[in-house]
């Protein structure tokens, strides 16, 4: 499990990921929330063994929008 600074980190990251995603499709944050959350990229974004949130939340939202292209 991780620690209590990881999972803040890992929430901020998921915050800013997701206000990014928001802003660039014009839809409602807590919409674009929603839907991040029951995928995949989520997963891993909460997934300290991927470390993806240290890539940072741009990182996190491409790889959110690979996910929803395919």
């Amino acid at each position: 499990m991780p620690s209590e600074k990881t999972l803040f980190a890992m929430d901020i990251n998921t915050l800013l990921a997701v206000e990014q995603l928001a802003k660039e499709t014009g839809k409602n944050t807590e919409d674009v929330l929603l839907d991040f959350m029951e995928s995949n990229t989520a997963k891993m974004a909460y997934d300290d063994a991927t470390k993806l949130w240290w890539d940072g939340p741009a990182s996190t939202a491409e790889c959110y929008k690979e996910e929803v292209e395919k």
